[in-house]
Formats: structure tokens, sequence, C-alpha cells
């Protein structure tokens, strides 16, 4: 990986919206597989991976009966499903038929141990990275759930969301402190985002972290129902309150409701369109940034516009910059 000297951002276009009520009920994360979009889905009709293709067809749920609270979703590359369980203290793995291949954890505070898991993510080796929640750490384990490495201990209060970059760096959605938290490859905290309130480039209990391959910063919370974009360095760039339209199974099920489609007419648009407790954040090799828009029952998905820039195309670092548009 190789980051980009500089970028012209031109901005993030809605891209489309998956899921809808009563299929994606209650959105918490989301995985990729080559063809399909899975969905994991916490309470209401079920706890669960709900499985969409593109075209927003709903292929299903598996799993549902297994998990009490899930947290965290990963899709390996076999597409077997690994999912948090912050209630049972543990990890399942089952392949995407909803067959249980295995499950690792259990509560404690030993090492491999964990209390209320959360977000997860892969590193670089395709091991996994864990949000250890009520254990103020995040576990880094192989796919087995063999213990390799702790970090933040003594440094983060309740962790929520990570995932780390190209260069092997982890991020840290740290809850309780309001900021997220950027640890080397060894666990040294090397930089820290964000500071405490609702305005621009503040952060308030933070749930997840995404980082594209530009270095770019995505921070999802809740309690603002905003997603907030910083540049690698950590400099406040903008926020995303939400823009989407209907999914294509959402406006087929509305046509068919006469009832239902009377009270959309009648309602707020621009209401429905923004974000409702955005709980995860996520960003794929193509810059298609994925939002679980929790309370709305959907996937927002919009796709990074920037122009990649070598340092001889353009001016170099100013004191005072002033920017002309003429």
């Amino acid at each position: 990986m190789t980051l980009t000297y500089e970028l012209l951002r031109s901005g993030f276009p809605y891209y489309m919206t998956l899921g809808q009520r009563r299929v994606t009920t209650n959105p918490v994360d989301v995985g990729f597989g080559k063809e399909n979009v899975y969905v994991l889905v916490r309470g209401g009709l079920g706890n669960g991976v709900r499985i969409l293709n593109w075209d927003d067809e709903n292929l299903g749920i598996v799993g549902d009966g297994l998990f009490q609270s899930p947290a965290g979703l990963l899709v390996d590359g076999e597409e077997n499903l690994i999912v948090s369980d912050e209630a049972r203290h543990h990890v399942v793995v089952m392949d995407k038929e909803g067959n249980q291949l295995r499950t690792w954890g259990g509560h404690g505070s030993d090492r491999g141990q964990l209390d209320r898991p959360s977000g997860m993510s892969f590193d670089n080796e395709g091991n996994i990275l864990l949000s250890d929640t009520m254990n103020n750490r995040v576990q880094r384990l192989t796919p087995e759930g063999q213990h390799l490495q702790t970090v933040g201990e003594g440094e983060l209060s309740n962790p929520w969301g990570v995932t780390s970059d190209g260069f092997g760096n982890i991020y840290v959605a740290d809850w309780k402190n309001d900021r997220i938290v950027k640890y080397d490859s060894e666990g040294n905290l090397t930089m820290t985002v964000g500071s405490s309130g609702s305005g621009k480039g503040e952060l308030l209990r933070p749930s997840s972290v995404a980082v594209d391959n530009h270095g770019d910063i995505y921070i999802a919370y809740r309690q603002n129902d905003r997603v907030q974009l910083f540049n690698k360095d950590g400099r406040y760039i903008q926020s995303f309150h939400g823009n989407a339209n209907l999914s294509k199974s959402g406006m087929t099920y509305i046509l068919a409701n006469l009832v239902t489609l009377r009270l959309r007419s009648m309602g707020d648009v621009e209401k429905n369109q923004r974000l409702d407790v955005p709980m995860t954040v996520r960003i794929d090799d193509e810059f298609r940034l994925f939002i679980t828009d929790f309370g709305n029952h959907r996937i927002q998905i919009y796709k990074k516009e920037a122009i990649e820039l070598s340092e001889n195309e353009i001016a170099p670092p100013m004191r005072n910059p002033i920017l002309f548009t003429t």
C-alpha cells in the first residue's frame, strides 16, 4: 500500500440503498462476498445474517437462533461468516449456508477470553482484530481464536469499532473517550483523532471506524446521526448526514401497499433521506462507503470521487491558506 500524496476531492455522490424494514431490520454491520452483501441484523425480526444481492433481492437469513446480541460481522475469503455476540461473550463462525463451524472466546479477562466483544476487522495477514469492549482492549486473534496480541490496555475505555490499514496500523473507536486512537502494528499509540463534542471534527461516543486506501478515516457515531470524514493526518474534511433514496425492494413494497403509500406521500422526504442511528461504516476497495442506517433499517451507500495527485502536481503546503475559486 502506498498513500497518495494529496487528493482533489470531488465529493461522495449517493450510490444506492440496500434493504428495508422487515428484511434488514436493525442492521448493525455489513460484509461483502463475491456476489452478495451480508447484513448483520439484531432484534426486530430476529438475530442473524441477512443475504442480499446487488439487485436488492432478499436471499434469506442464516444463523437466526445462534445469537443473542450480535455486534460485529466479518466475511472471509471462503465467505464464511464470523459474528461476535456481546451477550454470550464469544465469536461464532459459520458457512454462508448457516452451518456452525466453530465457536471461540468465552467470558473472562484472560488472553483469548472476552467481555462483551463488538467490532471486528481483518489485519493484513488474515488474523482478526476484535474490540473486547468491557475488558477495555483490542485483541488480535487467529481465525481459530488463538490469542496473538493485546492492544490498548490502560488507554481505551469501552472500545467498539476497530479496523486496520495496509501498513498494519490499527484504528480503534474509543467509545467512552470520544476519540479514534491509532496504533502501529506493535501496539504503540501514534495518533488520536477527534475530541468530545457535537461540532465539526468532534465526536460523541463513536461506534465505528473505517480507513480507505487513501488513508482517509471515516467515523460513525449514532448519538449525532452522522458519519465524519478525516484525512490521513486526522484533519476534519466533511460530515455525512444521509441523502438516500428508497431501495428497489422498498419501492416495490410501498407501491404494493396503498396505506403505506399514502403515509409516505404525507411524510417529510428530507427526514426519510437522512441517517438515523448509523451504527457501522465500511469502505471497500472501490471506494464505496457503506453505512448501516440502523433506525431506517437499510444500508446507505455512497461512492468517493477524487483525483490522486503526486507531489509535483500541487503547490507545497501553505502557512496561511486561502482558497481562491475564480
